[in-house]
């Protein structure tokens, strides 16, 4: 097949960065700042508190579920969120450069880090706990998907977070549902659906053209403009804050920092440290902004590669369908996975980019990846005895979530077969199918 041009699907992304952000950005900023919890971003716990949901069409009943999910609550995925800080800290106790907050910091997080150095990464009792919450809750709110005789198929990406999260997801579909059948695997032969973004080390990958950073300022830049008190928040720590970074990078320091203070929500509660008054609620939105930042920048490129999983999600709908297989399959993976996944799909409005990056939380906000999140596909079919088309509705997090700009049939539900050319629509923004070797 002739390789394909792509000026043409270029020019169409580009044109939505000028799009107007879905939400507007002082908006969010404000809410960041109500809500202490959006602040946290990817270290936000997931909810599992029931969600209002639209009743089923008239005659059509749920048969099937495709998902994508995150794993659960975890320590933090690198040693350097406990590291950075605590070596600070002890050069402080040396120079007799601690404040009595950081000596106390410092003698909290010695203690910590005995045993939180071999847990780095770990997925937490939480986690499992949110994994099992949402198994439970798929077969409680649709029972006609696990009849007897469906089947449940899992797979994850190679890390233990991950395998685990699975594990308590399908344990708990098959206390619910003991008469579907549950499999769950972990294999390279899976990467397309799980981790695709893993560059050389995925035989199978995804290509497709290269659209750089839309932005002009770096990460560090977007920091140093936003957040120019750091020597004065580094002060409740240490008598002389510039003494105390040394040749480090504030944007460094204040990265880990970040990661530091929310993700102590994640661990179990006699082994968090106390972070109370380390940043106000303004400084903490400030600084989830400009994670928020990097993250975009991080995660963009990976609307290539992680196209693959959209096309996974439609080829087993159809064969699912096409056999008329009650179940689920069900992918385990990353939060630069599902955030990818929000962009390639337009779910929510997450691929418009505005033309400046302070307006671009209006429109890609990480706390909506929070710990455990996860993309569900439900697919209903009409009733024993009735016709119809197969229809979808797409859950975001176990919300009703749309896709883009796609008019849906009724309410939230979508044309399966209009849903699948959308979606293949978008892919081909994305990825070089016709590429040799491909």
């Amino acid at each position: 097949m002739k390789k394909r041009t792509w000026i043409i699907p270029a020019l169409l992304l580009l044109l939505t960065w000028g799009a107007a952000a879905q939400t507007d950005a002082a908006a969010v900023r404000e809410a960041v700042r109500s809500d202490r919890t959006l602040a946290y971003g990817l270290d936000r716990p997931y909810d599992l508190n029931p969600k209002t949901l639209t009743p089923s069409p008239k005659g059509y009943e749920p048969v099937y579920i495709s998902h994508y999910g995150r794993h659960g609550s975890r320590y933090a995925y690198t040693a350097k969120t406990y590291t950075v800080l605590l070596e600070m800290l002890r050069e402080g106790r040396e120079k007799d450069n601690l404040t009595a907050r950081g000596v106390k910091l410092l003698e909290d997080l010695e203690a910590f880090w005995e045993k939180g150095r071999y847990q780095v990464g770990d997925l937490t009792p939480l986690g499992w706990e949110q994994l099992g919450g949402i198994g439970s809750t798929m077969v409680h709110n649709y029972p006609s998907a696990f009849r007897k005789g469906s089947r449940v198929d899992a797979c994850s990406s190679s890390s233990i977070r991950s395998v685990l999260s699975m594990s308590s997801c399908c344990g708990a579909i098959s206390r619910e549902a003991p008469k579907t059948s549950v499999y769950a695997h972990q294999s390279i032969l899976d990467i397309q659906a799980t981790r695709p973004n893993i560059g050389d080390r995925n035989p199978f990958r995804y290509t497709g053209p290269e659209i750089g950073f839309p932005y002009p300022e770096n990460s560090e830049e977007f920091f140093l403009r936003h957040f120019p008190i750091y020597p004065e928040v580094l002060g409740r720590l240490f008598k002389d804050p510039s003494a105390a970074l040394g040749k480090r990078s504030a944007y460094d320091v204040f990265f880990y920092y970040y990661m530091f203070i929310v993700g102590m929500n994640s661990l179990p509660a006699a082994e968090r440290i106390e972070v109370e008054g380390l940043l106000t609620d303004d400084e903490l939105a400030i600084l989830w902004e400009t994670d928020n930042y990097e993250r975009f920048r991080e995660y963009l490129p990976y609307r290539i590669s992680c196209s693959s999983i959209v096309d996974d999600i439609i080829s087993k709908a159809d064969a699912r369908l096409s056999e008329r297989s009650r179940g689920a399959d069900l992918r385990f993976g990353h939060d630069h996975v599902a955030m990818a996944l929000f962009m390639i799909m337009d779910l929510d409005g997450f691929a418009n980019i505005p033309s400046s990056g302070d307006d671009l939380i209006g429109s890609f906000q990480t706390y909506r990846s929070p710990m455990a999140t996860n993309i569900q596909f439900i697919f209903y079919t009409p009733k024993r005895g009735r016709a119809g088309e197969t229809l979808v509705k797409v859950l975001l997090n176990g919300e009703e979530a749309r896709l883009g700009t796609f008019t849906p049939k009724d309410g939230p539900y979508y044309s399966w077969s209009e849903a699948k050319e959308y979606l293949s629509g978008r892919v081909a923004l994305f990825v070089n199918k016709d590429a040799p070797g491909e």
